[in-house]
């Protein structure tokens, strides 16, 4: 099992910084929410995305999706090179959740 966590000030967060690792869904994803509460949502993606790649360690977070059940429930999606480690190394499921509050987000991944 290998572990990645990751937690962030939700106030470094941006459109620009988010437009560069984001996939169209997630971006999508994102617009659903208000201005007032979306900054919230794009800490929780850059978190999850960096607690995936350490937890898998290494890969690129733009190869990593965050999508989200109808129930809200967040799951991964690899692409690229960052599937390829989690093939090579034979994992076989992938957990993660996300937690935020109004100043700060963490995620945390477990690989099996």
């Amino acid at each position: 099992m290998k572990v990645g966590i990751d937690i962030e000030k939700i106030s470094r967060m941006n459109e620009k910084l988010i437009e560069k690792v984001a996939t169209k869904d997630e971006i999508k994803w994102l617009e659903q929410f208000s201005p007032k509460v979306r900054t919230q949502h794009m800490g929780s993606l850059w978190v999850a995305k960096e607690a995936t790649v350490k937890a898998l360690g290494g890969g690129d977070i733009r190869e990593v999706e965050i999508l989200h059940e109808q129930n809200g429930r967040p799951k991964i999606n690899l692409f690229g090179k960052t599937k390829q480690i989690f093939e090579k190394n034979k994992f076989k499921s992938v957990e993660i959740s996300i937690s935020h509050t109004k100043t700060d987000v963490i995620a945390i991944v477990l690989i099996n």
